[in-house]
């Protein structure tokens, strides 16, 4: 292998590699970077086996045929040292010399056969939906994932396509997320996406990719990467019973989201819960804490609640939730003003509604 490339963009590749990688243990191949030259291509890739990335350099010059491993960590600490400008790899029996002008760097390899390998036939199990709709939604429902979970259904998500919806999914069982798309389709499809493999997509498809699957692993595919991520064993819980069917909600009101984060701001920053008061005009907001800071405001509502029942118990309806959860939320929604659905028991889950993203919550003690 002698090529020519590019530090810049090679050191950019390798950086994005990096959460790819075996960390603890050097003398795992995981922990190397495959570097293999085609006709006119060079391709890079990276897995510890669970994630796994490849990007595809395009480069006429190439005509051999050749693999070979590098550590990651050592490589990328080389192009760092280098200067902007095109250097050269040179493969050899065991390692691998980079060159840039007078300078010369020798690194240790392993075999490029034994590197683990990528997902194969995989082309015929197209998801039809638009990827940005994927990567997108994937991403609002993000802060909802609790990653140090030991349940399965709480460090994941959940991609969900049948009767001819695909709904994504997050709970932490204190709040659950739903985003839904029409989605012509007679397939039934049910898996779980990491939260892990949430964050690496995001640095790779901003644009148009094609996403696959097959029986272990989803792939999402572009001109310049394909990306994998293996698919969680185990069973989403059944979030559709946690779901209030709108015939339930007895009072929806249309709320103004700016006016809602900048009034949430305030009680955060004395408080981790807060109390809603829903009255006739208006929605009082209230800090509930242990310490002497106080913190209250209040904005009017564009819709009335149910009046009968505040005029027959002289009282508003009053619910308490974690501050977080609702601004969450609302900061991922599109749309300038959201429903608030509650009824008249404060015990009651809540069910805040923009479009086609839900925020079902559960009222915490007061």
């Amino acid at each position: 292998m002698k090529i020519k490339i590019n530090k810049s963009r090679l050191e950019n590749i390798i950086s994005n590699f990096q959460p790819f990688l075996e960390k603890r243990d050097n003398s795992q191949i995981t922990s190397h970077i495959l570097i293999e030259t085609q006709p006119n291509a060079v391709i890079l890739k990276a897995t510890d086996y669970e994630i796994g990335i490849m990007a595809k350099i395009q480069d006429e010059t190439v005509q051999t045929e050749e693999k070979i491993t590098v550590n990651g960590k050592e490589i990328l600490n080389v192009l760092k040292s280098l200067k902007d400008s095109e250097i050269e790899l040179i493969s050899n029996e065991n390692e691998l010399e980079i060159k840039q002008e007078k300078t010369k760097i020798k690194l240790q390899s392993f075999i490029g056969e034994n590197f683990p390998e990528f997902p194969k036939d995989y082309k015929n199990s197209k998801i039809n939906i638009d990827s940005g709709s994927i990567i997108n939604s994937l991403k609002k429902i993000l802060p909802v994932i609790d990653a140090n979970s030991s349940r399965i259904e709480i460090r994941n998500a959940l991609i969900d396509i049948k009767d001819s919806q695909i709904k994504f999914v997050a709970t932490d069982t204190k709040r659950l997320e739903v985003i839904s798309f029409n989605n012509p389709t007679i397939e039934k499809i049910q898996f779980m996406f990491p939260r892990r493999a949430i964050l690496e997509v995001q640095k790779f498809f901003n644009d148009q990719a094609s996403i696959y699957f097959n029986e272990n692993n989803i792939i999402i595919e572009n001109d310049t990467y394909t990306f994998f991520t293996r698919i969680p064993n185990g069973n989403f819980l059944d979030y559709e019973r946690v779901i209030p069917k709108d015939l339930n909600i007895k009072n929806k009101i249309k709320i103004d989201k700016e006016k809602m984060i900048e009034s949430l701001k305030i009680i955060s920053s004395v408080s981790k819960k807060v109390k809603l008061s829903f009255g006739k005009e208006k929605l009082t907001f209230e800090s509930i804490n242990d310490s002497d800071a106080k913190a209250m405001t209040e904005i009017e509502i564009e819709k009335e609640i149910n009046k009968d029942f505040i005029d027959s118990n002289n009282e508003n309806i009053e619910i308490c939730v974690t501050t977080q959860h609702i601004l969450e939320y609302i900061k991922n929604i599109d749309s300038t003003h959201f429903e608030f659905g509650i009824n008249e028991n404060k015990n009651s889950a809540c069910l805040l509604k923009s479009d086609n993203f839900i925020l079902v919550v559960i009222p915490t003690i007061m």
